[in-house]
C-alpha cells in the first residue's frame, strides 16, 4: 500500500483547494489522491518482489526451460523483443513439464471501472496476446486481476461485463499461481492502512481551522 506521507500532491491551487477554500487542506487531499493513484504500482512492486523474476526475457526464451513459475514486470517487457505499446502489468510464465503457459495479467487495486476504460483495457490485453503469440513457445491467456476482490462475478460486473469469467482473476488466484501467501500480503497492507489513517488525522489536526471544527464537534 502506498503511503500518504511519501506523496507530494499539488501544493497550491487545484480542485481540492477550490472546493474547501483552504490551501493546506487542499494540499493534503491532493496527496491522498496521488497516493490512491500510486497504490496499484505499489501493489505490483510488492508482488514482484516476492517472486522469481526474469530480467532478460530474450535470453530466457532462447534457452531450455526449467520447471517453475517466472514473473516479468512491465519495465522488463519493454526492454525485450516482446515490447510494444500495449504491455500488460505482468507476465507469468508457468512451466510444468511439457506444459508451458503464459498468463498475461493486468493487475488492479480496485474493482470498478467505467465502460470506456474497461473496453479499452480488454482490447489492449487481447492485442498484446496476439502480438506475442508467434514469439513464444507458450499457450497464453489474458486476465484482469482485481487483487482485493474475492468474487470473480464481481470482477466481471466491475469491468462492465466486458470480460468473461475466465478472464477475471482474484488476488487469491494470482497468489496460488505464484505460490505466495495471500493473507500475508493483505495483512502487510492493513498495517500501512493504519499508518495512513494516523498520518491523515495528524495532518488534519495541524490545520488550525480544521482542528477548531473538530474540537467544537467533540
Amino acid at each position: 500500500m502506498a503511503l500518504i506521507e511519501n506523496s507530494k500532491g499539488r501544493i497550491e491551487g487545484g480542485g481540492y483547494e477550490r472546493l474547501f477554500g483552504n490551501q493546506k487542506l487542499g494540499h493534503l487531499l491532493s496527496r491522498v489522491q496521488a497516493t490512491v493513484i500510486s497504490s496499484g504500482t505499489e501493489l505490483e512492486k510488492l508482488i514482484v518482489s516476492h517472486c522469481k523474476t526474469i530480467q532478460d526475457v530474450d535470453a530466457f526464451l532462447s534457452t531450455e526451460f526449467e520447471s517453475g513459475t517466472y514473473v516479468i514486470s512491465k519495465a522488463v517487457i519493454k526492454k525485450s523483443s516482446l515490447r510494444s505499446n500495449l504491455e500488460p502489468d505482468i507476465l507469468i510464465f508457468k512451466i510444468e513439464g511439457s506444459k508451458h503457459h503464459c498468463f498475461i495479467i493486468e493487475l488492479k487495486d480496485g474493482d470498478t471501472f467505467d465502460t470506456k476504460k474497461a473496453e479499452g483495457e480488454k482490447s489492449l490485453l487481447l492485442k498484446f496476446q496476439n502480438h506475442i503469440s508467434s514469439k513464444i513457445r507458450f499457450t497464453t491467456s489474458v486476465h484482469v486481476c482485481c487483487f482485493n476482490q474475492l468474487e470473480k462475478n464481481e470482477i466481471v460486473r466491475g469491468f462492465k461485463n466486458k470480460i468473461t469469467k475466465e478472464m477475471a482473476m482474484t488476488g487469491l488466484e494470482l497468489c496460488i499461481i505464484l505460490d505466495l501467501d495471500y493473507a500475508n500480503i493483505v495483512t502487510s497492507r492493513i498495517h500501512q492502512q493504519i499508518q495512513n489513517t494516523n498520518y491523515f488525522i495528524n495532518q488534519l489536526l495541524e490545520i488550525p481551522i480544521v482542528k477548531d471544527i473538530i474540537l467544537r464537534k467533540t
